[in-house]
């Protein structure tokens, strides 16, 4: 199929499947130690992703992934003005905790623009993927801009 070998590609189905799994439970938790988890594989996700990026860009584009806080939470920049942050946010009640992973995602928008904020119910790599993804595109559209003005 794609010169992989096939070991390799069973390899692969089995550890995705694992990590859905995985992530699938995690997901319905709601506790701080389920979300850290949670927010452990976002940064992995992220460390990874970003690597692609590299090989991409090379050294024309400064991106960069912050080491996971022990405050739970980092950051993903790309460029001068293209920032997404991760955190882990209480948005329970004291019955009953309500712990989630938030996205905020600021792509060099106007002065004093607030970051868009993304919850997601069940985090999966396409998703920061995609955050990653748009963070690129405002940077080539931030390069277009400059060509053109």
């Amino acid at each position: 199929m794609d010169g992989m070998p096939f070991e390799a590609r069973v390899r692969s189905l089995h550890q995705g499947w694992l990590e859905r799994r995985e992530s699938w439970l995690l997901a319905r938790a709601h506790d701080f130690d389920s979300q850290r988890r949670v927010l452990a594989n976002i940064h992995r996700w992220a460390s990874e992703c970003i690597e692609d990026v590299r090989h991409v860009y090379g050294e024309s584009l400064p991106v960069t992934v912050d080491p996971l806080e022990q405050d739970s939470r980092f950051a993903i920049a790309v460029g001068a003005g293209q920032r997404a942050s991760f955190e882990l946010v209480d948005r329970g009640s004291e019955e009953r905790p309500g712990w989630q992973v938030v996205a905020r995602v600021a792509a060099d928008g106007e002065a004093g623009e607030a970051p868009e904020e993304k919850r997601v119910r069940h985090w999966r790599r396409g998703q920061v993927e995609e955050i990653l993804l748009s963070l690129l595109s405002a940077y080539e559209r931030s390069l277009s801009r400059e060509v053109s003005a």
